[in-house]
Order: structure tokens, then sequence, then C-alpha cells
């Protein structure tokens, strides 16, 4: 199963803070949970500063204030694929310059443009996402633009499609080989499909 979360840095952040004002989010980060059985791990994709990476969640958890936990209303896990071949890949910065611009946008009530500052290769956080939905098949994710969206509209977007917010504070941060057997992500709610893990 894979998982889409929203976070905040734990320290101040002029960046974060930004998005957060720009947004009305108290997110400013988006990346995926992936529950890995061959580590037995739960690992974070994400667009990092230092490019595309995989680290544990604990790590993760460390430096980042997890906002939501989104379970995605239909398995996105076909995306993992097309997000492992961007391991590596470097932060779209430039990429991020283009999104402020069309946050600025919204804010002062001009019609959407397109991030000016668009990268093939280059990725930022909700790009990351954007694209696994994508590759996912996700329903309704062709209307998302790549490069235009924030995490704000992200989790919006999932939302609206019926998936399930996961709050943090259900998230056990403890090394998996510690925990009580169950206890590493929520089961679904009862009555929803179960999906294969």
């Amino acid at each position: 199963m894979v998982l889409v979360g929203f976070s905040t840095p734990r320290r101040w952040n002029p960046l974060s803070w930004l998005i957060r004002l720009g947004t009305g989010s108290p997110a400013s980060h988006a990346w995926l949970l992936v529950e890995d059985p061959l580590f037995q791990l739960r690992l974070v994709l994400e667009a990092h500063s230092t490019g595309f990476r995989l680290v544990t969640l604990a790590r993760f958890a460390r430096d980042n204030r997890i906002v939501a936990l989104v379970q995605p209303a239909h398995p996105i896990d076909r995306g993992l694929p097309n997000a492992g071949a961007w391991l590596g890949e470097e932060f779209d910065a430039i990429g991020l310059l283009g999104m402020a611009w069309v946050v600025f946008r919204r804010l002062i009530h001009l019609a959407p443009r397109r991030n000016p500052f668009r990268s093939a290769r280059a990725l930022f956080c909700s790009e990351s996402v954007v694209r696994t939905l994508r590759a996912a098949g996700y329903p309704g994710a062709e209307s998302l633009g790549d490069e235009d969206e924030t995490p704000a509209d992200v989790f919006d977007f999932l939302r609206s499609t019926g998936s399930e917010v996961i709050k943090a504070g259900a998230l056990n941060l403890l090394p998996r080989r510690t925990q009580r057997r169950g206890a590493a992500i929520p089961a679904p709610p009862t009555g929803s499909p179960r999906r294969a893990a």
C-alpha cells in the first residue's frame, strides 16, 4: 500500500513558511509513504533539496512534522516503478520558483497560469506525487498540472476523490521490529475494500 503524506519542517524554514502562507495550508511538503516488504520498513519517497530520495519514515520524522497521511481512494502502487526511476534526480529549484509565481497569481486573484519554469527531469515535491498519481492511472489525475500544483492542491484533489485522511497522531513511528502486530499503518475503515499491500 502506498500513502501520500503531507508535512512541514520541524525547524523554521522561510520557504516552508511562504508556501504555507501562500496556500493557507498547514503543510508545505508532499511525499509518498511506502511499506517495503523486503526491508520491512516504512520508506518515504520525496523530492528533497539533495534530490529525489528514499529515506526511512523514522529518519524523515526527525526533521519533519507530519500533518496528515492520505490513503488514496484508488491504489497508486502501479506508479511506484516510475517514481523509483526518478531516484537521484535533481531538486527542481527553478520549477519551485515558477510555482511561487503560480501561487502569487492566485493570491492576487488573477487567472492561474502554468509554471513558466518547467523541467522534464528535475522534481519538486508535489510534482513527484502528481506524476506518480498519473503513472498509476489514478482517476482524474490527468487534469492536474504536474508542475502547477501545490501540496495543498494535491491534498484537496485526493480528498475530493474520496480518499481517506489519516491523522498524523495515528502513525506509530517506532521501529517495525518493536511494534505490536498491525500497528504500522491504520487499517482502512470498515466497509472499504481492502487493498493489496
